[in-house]
């Protein structure tokens, strides 16, 4: 079975982006290094405001050469030729599915990601962790007890963000 990874910058007080959904706290090593990560994966896995949001800001899809899967209610796939395929349909059974042919980035954060450790589904997580307190803004994470998570490495960057990467590691 292949392997489903996040790479997720959060600030000092558990938010992923301000409550205007902007990221303008990141320092752009930070955003280097995410989007390092989007250029080597096999495909991308995000929900539908990650998708909305990258479409509306980047100017468009930037990531035309990889498959791309969205997870979400609606199907509203502005870019169908792109390369882009909305999972509406018992869309964790489908990721599930196509977790047995490649690997994904899971992008974005939230949502999708609680939805995927509830599943048993992330494999891996890697968090930024940037010294910034943004106040009010999207939450990291939601309700996710029961999974076990293994530190496989950490360290501190050169700005002080601490970068640590766990292994999922089974349930309680």
């Amino acid at each position: 079975m292949k392997q489903i990874k996040a790479h997720i910058a959060v600030s000092l007080d558990g938010h992923t982006a301000t409550l205007d959904k902007e990221l303008d706290w990141l320092p752009r090593e930070i955003k280097n290094i995410v989007g390092k990560q989007y250029l080597e994966a096999d495909c991308l896995l995000m929900g539908a405001n990650t998708y909305n949001y990258i479409f509306e800001h980047w100017g468009g899809w930037p990531h035309k050469s990889r498959r791309s899967f969205v997870v979400s209610h609606y199907d509203t796939n502005v870019t169908p030729d792109c390369g882009v395929e909305f999972l509406t349909e018992e869309p964790l059974q489908r990721v599930y599915e196509l977790k047995q042919e490649t690997d994904m980035l899971m992008v974005g954060g939230g949502r999708l990601l609680t939805s995927l450790i509830k599943a048993e589904l992330l494999d891996s997580l890697t968090i930024y962790t940037v010294p910034v307190m943004v106040g009010k803004g999207i939450g990291f994470i939601g309700e996710t007890l029961g999974s076990q998570w293994k530190l496989s490495e950490s360290g501190v960057l050169d700005n002080g963000v601490i970068r640590s990467t766990y292994l999922f590691d089974g349930s309680l």
